[in-house]
């Protein structure tokens, strides 16, 4: 997006020099007005042409994290899609089964978050570790396994590779738990206000 930037500047500049030049030359009207014609026209187009990042119809150029979210989710998502290629790739089905359960667990956080984005830099372990350390994991264990390479250890390692696995998952399992604390809160709240209501009415 940014490398695109500057054309959201020039296309509204050359709409209103053309603007102001055929109002000016071609209808013969008078410099000043031909000038606020023009910039009405490019302060119209700016408005139009500039993008707005958005999540969930929530507009996160206005938080000062606004590009750390973004890198955060284009950091997640990549890393899931590795991991499920990997698993749909596994001829394992315990190693498949595993990687699978993390990338619909990730998926959750994912999607949580773009709908939340302010929580975005609460989840910055489930992107920087988590997702981060469960992709490096099974990429290296999948590299090996393609290779053919036979090891006394393989299986061993397998074993290591799901237990770390099983370890993530419970890890991401826990962070979700805190990011929704607060609204698992509220809702307890609003129960709790209703249940009063209730019983005074009853009374």
């Amino acid at each position: 997006m940014k490398k695109d930037h500057w054309l959201y500047v020039a296309i509204p500049l050359a709409v209103a020099l053309i603007v102001f030049f055929f109002s000016f030359i071609i209808l013969q009207w008078r410099p000043g007005m031909a000038a606020v014609l023009a910039l009405c026209s490019y302060g119209g187009l700016i408005f139009l042409f500039t993008p707005v990042l958005r999540l969930a119809g929530i507009d996160i150029e206005c938080m000062k994290n606004s590009e750390e979210i973004m890198a955060l989710l284009a950091e997640g998502e990549k890393d899931l899609a590795s991991i499920k290629k990997i698993a749909d790739a596994s001829m394992d089905e315990r190693i498949k089964a595993k990687a699978l359960n993390l990338h619909r667990e990730g998926e959750k956080i994912i999607a949580y978050i773009k709908r939340n984005p302010a929580k975005a830099v609460m989840a910055r372990r489930f992107f920087h570790f988590y997702l981060d350390k469960a992709n490096d994991i099974l990429t290296k264990y999948h590299n090996l396994i393609s290779a053919g390479i036979e090891t006394e250890h393989l299986e061993s390692l397998k074993e290591k590779t799901l237990s770390a696995m099983k370890s993530i998952l419970r890890g991401m399992t826990v962070q979700f738990s805190r990011l929704i604390s607060s609204e698992v809160i509220d809702i307890e709240a609003d129960v709790k206000l209703l249940e009063s209501v209730l019983k005074t009415e009853d009374s």
